[in-house]
């Protein structure tokens, strides 16, 4: 019996020195209210989609059949009930226009939306919307866009230095009263907002790789609106006076870009020649005075050309097949038509264009061109009677040279021969023919230096913004962050004490007692 006895008190012993266990599931905290806060639409702007992550509650897609073609980090923006933006396309904000921005939420933890919760958007009443499958809400408020009263860009109008072969590009900086070019988002070798592409490559090259012949290149400009100004969908693009391509970012940035740029040679293109010859008149020969400008020169050599017809370049024609022979005594017979053709050659750092136009002795002349880069011109004039006197025109006049002409439509022959012009009395005019010297360093074209763009090069960056941090969160939200930490240790201290009633209550008792007290989270609605 004692035995018995003695067995018992040891048992009753070691279970009181069992630990209680005790285990509390702690309430779910509810939230009441909502205090919101979005990207407000302003006219021009695209909508804005950053995630919102509070206490207790984040914004994300995925839920309640929520759609990414409408939603993106759980947000979207509605024209009407029926349209909306999609996220990614380049729509923007009207003036003065209201909008529906929906939010959908989702509860963070041990953190529920109150049935009867209450919120705000940019303090604006919300409709709340429950969804009782995963305890989701949709929060949604009617938001009116502010018209920004910014003068819209109508046209960038840019000028580059062209590329050519072997040369490296260059990035000038455009500054305007309207906008500047400058990098913005994620662009790979973009300097001062000017990007040079190999379309071939899709890569954008740097002032270390020179231009390569038989490659097209595409230049772009990042360009930022000034205070004051915005770019909007109709702002027209052009570059070196080619239509380009205007894609805009939002109201304050836009990109300009022109494509399929050859790189050239580096020559100055002659668009058109005008030369003066003496006129061919009765009873005297034909004059072969080389022809020598600035950009062009006639010569022998070239295209075949026989020195048997032609001398410095220059050919006097009877007809189709006949031609006064340089050195002969053949003179020029009266009211008798004859055609002067003059063989040009470009000098250095100049071509002929294409299309380059003719003139000689003041009549359309007709253009030859060859695979050496050299021209012909030709035009039919009828000789004059011996009784021809000159009158003299007018001055004459080119950015270099001054001269006179025979007025006679028949004759055009130069009567006072091209000088350059002087400026003695430095009044910025000629002294002679009173032309207008434009000043030293005056520069009627300034051309803005490019840059690489991208075919599909890197554009700036719109990937997802990320979450918003702490530094974000509003002064209630850290205050309510506050508050929560304190419940949270006064519930810690009060699970401390029910313990220790227990433990007391098991030793005045005799017997191990466990308290399992278990607080069942309230069901949601």
């Amino acid at each position: 019996m004692k035995k018995c006895l003695a067995l018992v008190l040891v048992t009753i012993l070691l279970l009181c020195l069992i630990p209680t266990t005790v285990v509390f599931a702690a309430k779910a905290e509810s939230i009441n209210q909502l205090t919101l806060t979005v990207t407000a639409p302003q006219e021009g702007e695209k909508p804005a989609y950053d995630k919102i992550d509070g206490r207790g509650y984040y914004s994300d897609n995925g839920l309640n059949g929520v759609s990414t073609r409408i939603y993106k980090n759980g947000i979207a923006w509605y024209k009407s009930a029926s349209s909306y933006f999609s996220p990614g396309t380049t729509a923007t904000f009207e003036g003065d226009k209201s909008y529906i921005v929906k939010i959908n939420l989702l509860p963070k933890g041990n953190f529920e939306f109150a049935s009867n919760m209450t919120a705000t958007i940019n303090g604006k009443t919300a409709t709340v919307e429950h969804c009782d499958s995963d305890g989701s809400v949709v929060v949604a408020a009617t938001l009116t866009s502010t018209a920004d009263n910014k003068k819209a860009i109508s046209k960038v109008d840019l000028t580059v230095v062209k590329p050519v072969i072997g040369k490296t590009p260059t990035f000038a900086k455009v500054d305007t009263t309207q906008y500047v070019s400058e990098k913005y988002g994620t662009v790979s070798n973009c300097s001062n907002g000017v990007t040079w592409t190999n379309q071939g490559s899709g890569t954008n090259i740097t002032v270390s790789n020179p231009f390569k012949d038989g490659t097209k290149y595409r230049v772009t400009y990042y360009l930022t609106a000034k205070d004051g100004y915005k770019f909007d969908s109709n702002t027209k693009g052009a570059i070196n006076g080619a239509t380009a391509t205007v894609s805009v970012t939002d109201a304050t940035h836009a990109k300009v870009s022109l494509s399929d740029l050859v790189p050239g040679d580096g020559k100055k293109e002659v668009s058109s020649v005008s030369i003066y010859v003496t006129a061919p008149k009765e009873g005297e020969k034909p004059n072969y005075t080389k022809i020598d400008g600035t950009e062009y020169y006639s010569d022998n050599g070239i295209n075949g050309i026989s020195t048997k017809i032609y001398k410095n370049g220059i050919a006097w024609y009877k007809s189709t097949s006949s031609y006064i022979s340089p050195g002969t005594t053949e003179t020029f017979k009266d009211g008798t038509e004859y055609t002067v053709k003059i063989a040009l050659t470009p000098k250095d750092g100049y071509k002929f264009a294409k299309n380059v136009s003719a003139k000689l002795n003041g009549k359309t002349a007709t253009v030859e061109s060859f695979d050496d880069g050299s021209i012909n011109i030709s035009v039919k004039l009828t000789a004059l009677s011996k009784e021809h006197k000159h009158t003299d025109s007018g001055w004459k006049t080119d950015k270099n040279n001054h001269w006179k002409i025979c007025t006679d439509t028949v004759c055009g022959t130069i009567t006072v021969a091209k000088e350059a012009h002087k400026d003695q009395n430095k009044d910025n005019k000629c002294d002679v023919c009173e032309y207008a010297i434009p000043k030293k360093g005056d520069d009627t074209s300034t051309p803005v230096e490019p840059t690489p763009d991208s075919s599909t090069p890197e554009t700036p960056d719109s990937s997802n913004q990320t979450d918003t941090d702490d530094s974000q969160k509003t002064d209630a939200e850290t205050d309510d962050k506050t508050e929560h930490n304190k419940e949270t240790d006064g519930k810690k201290n009060g699970a401390l004490i029910w313990i220790i009633l227990a433990a007391v209550v098991v030793l005045v008792a005799g017997g191990a007692i466990t308290f399992i007290v278990l607080k069942k989270k309230n069901n949601k609605v």
